[in-house]
């Protein structure tokens, strides 16, 4: 998603102040890229608050985040549109530098604390590395509880404590048929984990814990109902998650 796209999308919760500092970006989008919250702030006439805050209106965790989109979306334009094998390099590049900014300790200890963990994959892709994920941890001796549908999630609710943690893998995030179940979590205070592509969302907007991965879709023909998700860079953040766990909590 384009950033004049995200501030449609959030247009009821910007401030005229806000807008002005979102003119700025867009006209410096290449200067803002290099820039610290500091030197934002000063160029852009706000305080390093503001411009926090207007992030987070805008669905970002923070200015590090929304900085990491910018580069992003400035990468995406260059990139050649047909070459699929650099699209993937640069797929995996991204989800490696995501992972390499990412604390994973908080995660970790919460597995590795938590009385237990679930596992919830929304589509064939994602319960694939659900899958997988369960696999690897139970060599560890962590036995993940995989939930196969969103009919065995709506009959367990309510048994989750605060004690528990449940994992979430979404491609877009934006599952209406899991948000009174997120709503349910957040009111007994059962902290849970999303994993998704990096772009605003809904479940990780209301994660506990977030891990994010680069993915661009192929357009494989001309035919605008169809969708081709792969799930190379999902598959390589879960198995991330996995080592480092290994490394520090094994």
């Amino acid at each position: 998603m384009s950033l004049e796209k995200f501030i449609n999308a959030n247009r009821s919760k910007l401030s005229e102040n806000d807008l002005d500092i979102l003119a700025y970006i867009l006209t410096n989008k290449e200067t803002v890229t290099h820039l610290g919250i500091h030197d934002l702030s000063i160029r852009s006439h706000t305080s390093k608050s503001t411009i926090v805050r207007l992030t987070q209106k805008l669905g970002f965790s923070g200015f590090s985040e929304f900085k990491y989109y910018l580069k992003n979306e400035k990468k995406k334009e260059i990139l050649p549109t047909k070459n699929n094998l650099s699209l993937l390099e640069s797929d995996i590049n991204e989800t490696m530098s995501l992972i390499a900014q990412t604390n994973m300790h908080p995660l970790c200890e919460a597995i590795s604390l938590a009385n237990r963990v679930f596992i919830y994959g929304t589509g064939w892709g994602e319960k694939k590395a659900a899958d997988d994920f369960t696999r690897n941890f139970m060599s560890c001796n962590v036995f993940i509880i995989p939930i196969p549908s969103v009919t065995e999630l709506n009959w367990n609710i309510d048994s989750f404590t605060k004690n528990d943690l449940v994992i979430f893998i979404s491609f877009s995030g934006e599952n209406l048929e899991l948000e009174n179940n997120i709503t349910k979590l957040k009111l007994h205070g059962v902290p849970f984990c999303s994993v998704t592509p990096l772009r605003q969302n809904y479940l990780s907007s209301q994660a506990t814990y977030k891990l994010y991965y680069q993915v661009t879709q192929l357009q494989i023909d001309n035919d605008p109902d169809k969708e081709y998700n792969f799930f190379i860079t999902l598959n390589i953040v879960i198995d991330s998650l996995f080592r480092f766990y290994l490394d520090n909590y094994f």
